[in-house]
Formats: structure tokens, C-alpha cells, sequence
């Protein structure tokens, strides 16, 4: 499994708390995902929406992981099953909703 991007709020672990006057930043993490070829993203301040999102999910992962022999099969599970937030009348799952297929 790989990952393209990692969702950071602005705390000082991630060295995103300093950000310079045209937007940028820098840190050691920053610099070490970057060389495994994930992209940082900055959640915007004072918007929970989007990190609310990456929380639901791990609460998700923390109530279910032990049902599962590994990460990927959790992984799967979680993209393939109805989500509420979706058309669960058609019992849409994130899959569905994104058209990508995740194999």
C-alpha cells in the first residue's frame, strides 16, 4: 500500500506552525515524506470539516482494526462499505462515490 498525501494540522510536530509570508514552509518531516514521495497538506485553520474527516476515520480504525488480519484488509473493508454519509439508499460506498478501484 502506498499514500500519496498526508493530511497535518498546523502543530508544531510537523513544523507547519511556521509559515512564511508567501504561504510555504519547512520542516524535517516535511523533507522526509517528501523523499518517500508522499505530498503534505495543510488542513485550513479554523475549518474542522476536513480534519474532522481524517478523525472519523481513525475512530473508525481504532473501534474495527481487531477484526481484521492486516491493515490493507481493513483498508479495503472501509472503502468498499456503506458509508451514511453517501447515497445509502443505492448503498454507496466510498469506491462507489469516488470511481476509483483501489486493488
Amino acid at each position: 500500500m502506498s499514500f500519496k498525501g498526508a493530511l497535518m494540522d498546523h502543530g508544531s510536530e510537523f513544523g507547519a506552525h511556521r509559515i512564511n509570508k508567501d504561504g510555504s514552509w519547512d520542516s524535517e518531516f516535511k523533507r522526509r515524506i517528501e523523499e518517500l514521495g508522499i505530498k503534505p497538506i495543510l488542513v485550513r485553520v479554523r475549518h474542522p470539516q476536513t480534519n474532522g474527516k481524517i478523525e472519523k476515520w481513525f475512530d473508525t480504525y481504532q473501534r474495527f482494526r481487531g477484526e481484521f488480519e492486516s491493515f490493507e484488509e481493513f483498508v479495503q473493508w472501509y472503502n468498499k462499505r456503506p458509508h451514511g454519509t453517501l447515497k445509502l439508499e443505492q448503498l454507496e460506498s466510498p469506491q462507489d462515490a469516488s470511481g476509483i478501484d483501489y486493488r
